[in-house]
């Protein structure tokens, strides 16, 4: 009897499929957990640093989106992000705009998502996070150094503040319309980055 009952409910209350998933991946520290919770409760969420990783769905427009937030690029953790990759549509990749040390390190881990041809398909939306913060570089500043215009997929940079929420919702928009334009859509993996 409860079999047949589950049964019925399913046929009456479908369960969301996500239509897409997607990756957020970035240096530790940069505030992926953060925007994943802001995305999901619109509130800020005291976060611990992830181990391992996140996975929460959320709604982008008319877009299902399973997001998996991956803990930071460390030597061990990086070789995992290529399993994490299948299936990969869209990349969110999260920078601390504050940590002007460490922008080449993200460009380097960046660039080798860029490559990777499991994303061949993906799109990219940069997160410039921390935008609350003083001395944090805003986009126009980080496009050249994290040699954004060499790139030959889409992509988009949006300023942010992951604990306010600042930003968050224009950043969805423009990743929503990436993967409407590029539905299906094969770019070529451009790896000559300096």
């Amino acid at each position: 009897m409860g079999g047949r009952l589950s049964q019925l409910f399913e046929r009456w209350f479908p369960k969301a499929e996500p239509d897409l998933r997607v990756g957020m991946l970035g240096l530790d520290n940069a505030g992926k957990t953060t925007i994943l919770y802001q995305f999901k409760l619109e509130r800020y969420e005291d976060t611990l640093p992830t181990v391992g990783f996140n996975v929460e769905n959320v709604r982008c427009g008319k877009l299902l989106l399973n997001i998996w937030d991956v803990s930071g690029a460390q030597p061990r953790t990086r070789t995992l992000w290529q399993h994490y990759n299948q299936n990969i549509r869209a990349i969110i990749f999260v920078i601390d705009a504050t940590d002007v040390r460490r922008l080449p390190r993200a460009k380097d881990e960046l660039h080798w998502l860029w490559c990777r041809p499991e994303l061949a398909t993906a799109v990219y939306l940069i997160f410039a996070n921390k935008q609350d913060l003083p001395g944090a570089l805003g986009a126009e500043q980080l496009v050249p150094l994290l040699h954004l215009q060499a790139l030959s997929k889409p992509w988009a940079i949006q300023e942010c503040c992951a604990i306010n929420g600042m930003g968050l919702a224009e950043g969805l928009q423009q990743l929503q319309q990436m993967l409407t334009c590029s539905r299906g859509k094969r770019f070529s993996v451009t790896c000559t980055i300096k």
